[in-house]
């Protein structure tokens, strides 16, 4: 910025000069000389703002997509919570439940990162979502479940911890795909969205219509 501000002050400074030429010389114009000087003063000023202008547009529109996501993310979330807060729900309609080794059952960020990117019921799916009808896949949503309580005959699940993240569509077919989030920094190009969730969300779902539903969150919680 500091090289633009100089180039400026000289163009400046130039124009002052030949407004004075102008004024001695009334019917002398600008030489080839000076307009070729002016043409590249003009054109390594617009050379020195042309980067930050990608990187402010890049940027805005990976956070306009992080926004999105998020909506999404909290959109599974809110879905499941009522049904399961209302008891409309059945054990099979309930995010998946991973299996995963004994030490980090409990843990939902320890959930392994999708290797199928079509809708289904194991953890390991994510579904495409296509928000502006164009035909074309935008988003693909993870979700599934862990440390889960379930009460009463036949057994249900009435409590357990959630979890759902959301990947770009260029996440499709990364290797190496990781399960924290991206960092929304500054970029002029796509970022952490190829190999990293826009937007990840871990809740607790308990079910709040039955008579004991306080005792039976509390045992939740220690498990």
């Amino acid at each position: 910025m500091n090289s633009y501000s100089y180039l400026l002050r000289r163009f400046q400074t130039y124009l002052e000069l030949q407004k004075r030429v102008v004024k001695i010389h009334p019917e002398q114009g600008f030489t080839i000389i000076e307009s070729l000087m002016a043409i590249i003063v003009v054109t390594m000023v617009i050379v020195a703002i042309t980067p930050p202008i990608f990187l402010a547009v890049a940027t805005r529109v990976q956070n306009q997509k992080a926004q999105q996501a998020m909506q999404l993310a909290q959109r599974e979330v809110d879905q499941v919570r009522v049904s399961v807060e209302k008891g409309n729900y059945s054990n099979s309609i309930l995010p998946s439940l991973p299996t995963l080794p004994s030490e980090a059952a409990d843990n939902a960020e320890m959930v392994p990162v999708p290797t199928n990117f079509t809708c289904g019921t194991a953890s390991s799916n994510a579904c495409p979502v296509d928000i502006n009808g164009d035909a074309r896949n935008d988003f693909y949503i993870q979700k599934f479940r862990t440390k889960e309580l379930s009460y009463g005959n036949p057994s249900q699940v009435v409590a357990f911890q959630m979890g759902v993240r959301v990947y770009s569509a260029i996440a499709e077919g990364q290797s190496g795909l990781l399960t924290n989030q991206a960092s929304l920094k500054f970029t002029t190009e796509q970022g952490q969205q190829r190999k990293k969730p826009l937007a990840v969300m871990y809740t607790s779902v308990v079910r709040s219509d039955l008579k004991d539903s306080l005792i039976k969150y509390k045992a939740f919680l220690e498990l």
